[in-house]
């Protein structure tokens, strides 16, 4: 069974006039409306995978920021090795499904049903910049699912995704670190000297360091750490969040 519905409402106006949207400006937010995609299987209800992410304006910058969306949406799935990455909801949904169906049908212990949750939130929407957090959420047996969560910032006059070295100043990797470091001990009641991997911190090593997973919102910058990056399972995703006061003395 298939459900497919789209919904662009975000701004009446564009919904109205849609050819006002290829001259929209970059010194304006950029419209946007939520693509859903639900498949189930048909041998198991309970297998199933859908999604609910942002679309923006048809657009040379909107059909940009589209791709790289639609590539973090569907490269979170578990397929199969021997198959090629799915480039559609639709290919990813199937791809998916099948593998599990393949597995009851095989009778093979431990075919449990299989379910992929994918969301997307724009996280902030202004003139210049757009962020964007896709999440997904899989079980595909055994004890626990896995989630992950990929940030994304695009430039809007170009549709380019950009890095932390189009924000911060060159060489500024160490004092981000001391930043984000002591940020994490204020959020787990560290002191200076307490270890990070130790009963309080809950890290693999005594250090954490920025990544390339990064959200820009409207009062800094976050920095997430997906399960299994830098802790345990049980620690659940960590995000530390910096402010623009926070970053002011590296920042472009």
């Amino acid at each position: 069974m298939k459900r497919l519905f789209a919904v662009f409402m975000v701004f009446a106006a564009v919904a109205m006039q849609p050819a006002l949207a290829s001259a929209k400006s970059a010194a304006c937010p950029l419209s946007f409306g939520l693509y859903s995609y639900e498949q189930r299987s048909p041998l198991n209800a309970e297998t199933y995978w859908k999604c609910d992410y942002p679309v923006f304006e048809p657009s040379p910058v909107g059909s940009i920021i589209n791709a790289a969306i639609l590539k973090a949406v569907v490269s979170r799935t578990p397929s199969p090795e021997s198959q090629q990455a799915a480039t559609t909801v639709e290919a990813a949904a199937n791809a998916f499904i099948k593998e599990c169906e393949a597995l009851m049908k095989n009778g093979k212990e431990h075919a449990w049903a299989w379910q992929s949750e994918t969301t997307g939130e724009v996280l902030l929407d202004r003139p210049g910049l757009v962020s964007v957090s896709i999440f997904t959420y899989a079980f595909t047996g055994g004890a626990h699912g896995m989630s992950i969560t990929q940030n994304m910032v695009f430039d809007t006059a170009n549709g380019k995704q950009l890095g932390l070295v189009d924000f911060f100043t060159p060489g500024f990797e160490s004092s981000l670190d001391k930043l984000i470091e002591r940020r994490f001990r204020q959020m787990r009641g560290l002191s200076e000297s307490d270890p990070l991997n130790g009963e309080k911190g809950g890290l693999f090593e005594d250090k954490i360091a920025h990544n390339d997973n990064f959200a820009i919102t409207g009062s800094g910058i976050g920095f997430l750490y997906n399960q299994y990056d830098i802790a345990p399972y049980a620690a659940g995703q960590i995000t530390v969040n910096l402010s623009l006061d926070d970053l002011k003395e590296i920042l472009r």
